[in-house]
């Protein structure tokens, strides 16, 4: 576990190395959460690329060849894992009342949800939220971190990447764990499982006169790191995520 975190963490620090190094080449005008625009649109262009002929494809053949109680299985087992990762960060943020409700989230799913295949604490009312560590910086003061393209691993910031690897900590997966297949394995099945959920927005970045610009204002906007109304587009965050 250790060797794969070290590994992890490399890769962070040399992307940020990198387009530290390529941000040198800067456009006209750059949008103040934006400075490494130059390299960060070379990233957008890759992966959109590995996304196209690679992912998407992937993707579309899981939702319509995987059963549907497979899939939500899947989905559940997944948001178990990020529950874990919620509660670590609940905690350092001091947030008693939802680190207690996501610790009951945790446990049910867990064990009578049978390692989270099924979402009992939901049907209880106990409904999941999101954290990461990225939060948990941007609680303390880091707020409106440059945006940042992690090589296939989509829209981030400085702050957000960073944040990646302690969340690695509260994810029970790394230290139950050996197996490099297994554990790539799982890498690839939650990337399927993520970009399934998005596949209704494909059309409107895809309609978009800048799809760079498009993704980078909604990302910045749901991630809180941007007013909604300095957007240089506009649209609605909530109509994006809800279109099918």
């Amino acid at each position: 576990m250790q060797n794969k975190l070290s590994y992890i963490l490399r890769i962070i620090c040399l992307t940020i190395i990198y387009q530290l190094g390529a941000s040198r080449i800067s456009y006209a005008a750059v949008a103040p959460n934006d400075p490494f625009e130059a390299y960060n649109r070379r990233a957008f262009y890759v992966n959109r690329q590995v996304d196209k002929f690679v992912i998407r494809p992937t993707t579309i053949w899981y939702i319509t060849n995987v059963p549907d109680p497979v899939q939500g299985g899947t989905s559940n087992f997944f948001g178990n894992l990020r529950d874990f990762v919620t509660l670590g960060n609940d905690i350092l943020q001091l947030e008693a009342k939802q680190s207690m409700a996501t610790f009951m989230r945790v446990s049910l799913n867990s064990v009578f949800g049978i390692l989270g295949l099924f979402d009992v604490a939901s049907s209880l009312g106990l409904v999941g939220n999101k954290n990461t560590f990225g939060s948990t910086l941007r609680f303390y003061g880091w707020k409106n971190s440059s945006y940042l393209i992690l090589p296939l691993m989509g829209p981030s910031t400085v702050r957000d990447a960073l944040g990646t690897a302690p969340d690695i900590y509260f994810n029970p997966v790394w230290y139950v764990l050996n197996n490099n297949y297994i554990s790539v394995g799982l890498f690839v099945i939650g990337a399927i499982d993520a970009r399934a959920k998005f596949l209704g927005a494909d059309q409107f970045l895809n309609t978009s006169l800048d799809p760079y610009i498009t993704m980078r204002d909604f990302y910045l906007q749901s991630n809180g790191d941007v007013p909604i109304n300095q957007s240089a587009t506009d649209f609605s965050i909530d109509d994006v995520l809800n279109d099918k």
